[in-house]
């Protein structure tokens, strides 16, 4: 195998241009690391010494990419050349060696890229292997500034390094707050906590709102460690954009605690606390409305007044039932709510039971099926509801009702006669009139028959019987021949007759209407005919008065 006389010239030109390729790298690397070191120093700076908020960071970011940008392609421009050839780099060494042109034509002559004799070919190749000795192609070539640049790109590693070991807090908030967390970096005074009527508040992410319901009173705690300030400033602003501020001075028994309170609260605020040095993000109070019930009553009457129509539902939080009625209730809120309390008083007496949902519904709440404290209504019932929401808010005020008892009144029974003087063998004419407000069951004649000093003879007649399968009848009204033969009567006889009516109750109990006591007296012929005549007097002595009513006789003038 033939040895090329070019091949020391070859294999130094190679490394010089792998050195050159390294310091181009070298160059481009270390320009890319000062570039993006002098951004992120610009960066801490302005974030550092501004505070900047989330906003101003990212606009702060992008108004530095167009600057990120130029250096990045200043540093990359370095890169210029590189990968060049042989005969690039031959070229190179020529110009500082002013050599003319003979070492790039011995390379292409070798390479067979070069048109010309062999003869001539042959002797330039000679002539520059035997230049080997005296051409220095590293002449003129110098790595001080890229070592230079690497020094101090070293030098900027451990001064970042000992950011991070002596001040490991304020750099990992700083990357924290490139990232547009809500971080704040270390000061003297912290800020450990704050409480919002006893619940702490995030202060690591300020988009997580308190919230309150609407009209609750605000009591805000602010716990500080580190160097204590003498007061706290906060800033509250309202929903349209108006600020207040206030100062709040140490507690007397804890210094490192400050308080606010406001009575009520009825439309969302954003605050932020700066105690010394500190401040919090700005954070916020958002408005819950209060969880409202809506009360769902249902009676079922009792089979007494079945036929009756009655309002059997309410959708208030007041019933009216009838005694002896089943009361249902179901409670609907306007989101999801633990289960309802119902608390029942009765006089004295006080039952609580929880509600049971309605299918998976945590919206909807009934009576549990084994609860029959409302079954069979027999007095006035008072009712309380109380429930909490997801947000632990309750209804501005329990929610209170009555379930009111309409009591069943007795049957109304009366009786009247024209003549209370008659013959033992009489029919007298009796007319009657009886009513209930639900239906009558049936009406009875009581008679007690006195005679002398014996005790009395009671004898029950039946007038009327209603099924309960036939319509309600609440007023029934007629006449009545009484017949006193059965009874075997005698002159001077007393006779009393009661009606009883009974109302239509099932399978309550009954309840019973007398009317007053109708007299009458057993007499012979000459009592009747005078009693006739008497009555016969009085009715004439009505139509007088009533014709000269009529006439106006009588008058004065």
């Amino acid at each position: 195998m033939s040895t090329s006389p070019l091949n020391h010239l070859k294999s130094q030109l190679k490394r010089l241009r792998d050195a050159r390729d390294g310091l181009r790298l070298g160059t481009a690397l270390t320009g890319t690391f000062f570039w993006l070191a002098g951004i992120l120093v610009t960066w801490f700076v302005l974030d550092y010494g501004l505070n900047l908020s989330p906003l101003h960071r990212l606009l702060m970011m992008v108004a530095s990419l167009p600057v990120l940008i130029y250096g990045l392609g200043r540093a990359f421009s370095s890169l210029q050349g590189w990968g060049a050839s042989l005969i690039e780099t031959a070229i190179t060494v020529e110009h500082r060696h002013d050599i003319d042109g003979d070492l790039v034509a011995a390379l292409q002559f070798e390479q067979g890229h070069a048109i010309g004799s062999p003869e001539l070919q042959q002797a330039v190749v000679e002539y520059v292997s035997q230049l080997k000795h005296e051409i220095n192609v590293f002449a003129g070539f110098d790595s001080r500034q890229v070592r230079n640049r690497l020094l101090v790109a070293g030098l900027i590693v451990l001064l970042f390094a000992a950011a991070s070991f002596f001040a490991p807090r304020r750099v990992s908030v700083f990357l924290q707050r490139m990232t547009m967390a809500s971080v704040s970096y270390p000061t003297q005074t912290t800020i450990a906590a704050i409480d919002i009527n006893g619940t702490p508040v995030s202060l690591d992410d300020s988009s997580q709102a308190a919230t309150l319901g609407y009209g609750s009173p605000l009591e805000l705690r602010i716990a500080c460690d580190g160097v204590l300030p003498k007061r706290c400033r906060l800033v509250i602003t309202d929903a349209n954009g108006a600020s207040t501020e206030t100062f709040l001075n140490p507690n007397s028994n804890q210094p490192s605690e400050f308080f606010y309170s406001a009575a009520r609260l009825i439309e969302p605020i954003r605050y932020q606390v700066f105690a010394g040095d500190a401040e919090s993000p700005e954070l916020s109070v958002e408005i819950i409305p209060l969880p409202t019930l809506k009360v769902e009553l249902a009676a079922t009457a009792p089979d007494y007044a079945k036929n009756i129509q009655l309002s059997s539902s309410s959708s208030s939080t007041q019933l009216a039932v009838l005694a002896g009625s089943d009361v249902t209730l179901e409670v609907v809120a306007d989101r999801p709510v633990s289960p309802p309390t119902l608390t029942l008083r009765r006089g004295d007496s006080e039952i609580t039971e929880s509600l049971v949902p309605v299918g998976n519904a945590t919206a909807t709440w009934k009576l549990p099926e084994a609860f029959d404290a409302l079954n069979h209504v027999q007095e006035t019932i008072a009712y309380e509801l109380t429930t909490v929401d997801e947000h632990g808010l309750s209804p501005a005020s329990p929610i209170r009702g009555t379930i009111r008892v309409v009591p069943d009144r007795l049957p109304s029974v009366s009786l009247r006669t024209i003549h209370h003087i008659v013959l033992p063998t009489a029919a007298p004419l009796i007319h009657y009139r009886a009513s209930d407000d639900f239906g009558l069951a049936s009406l009875t004649f009581h008679l007690e028959i006195h005679r002398g000093e014996t005790a009395p003879r009671v004898v029950e007649v039946p007038l009327q019987t209603f099924a309960a399968t036939s319509p309600p009848q609440t007023t029934i009204e007629g006449d009545y021949a009484l017949d006193l033969v059965p009874w075997q009567l005698q002159v001077g006889d007393q006779v009393q007759i009661v009606l009883t009516a009974t109302d239509f109750r099932d399978n309550a109990a009954e309840m019973r209407g007398e009317s007053e006591p109708l007299h009458l007296e057993i007499g012979d012929e000459s009592n009747v005919l005078a009693a006739i005549a008497e009555a016969d007097k009085q009715s004439e002595q009505m139509l007088n008065e009533l014709i000269e009513q009529q006439l106006g006789l009588g008058e004065t003038p």
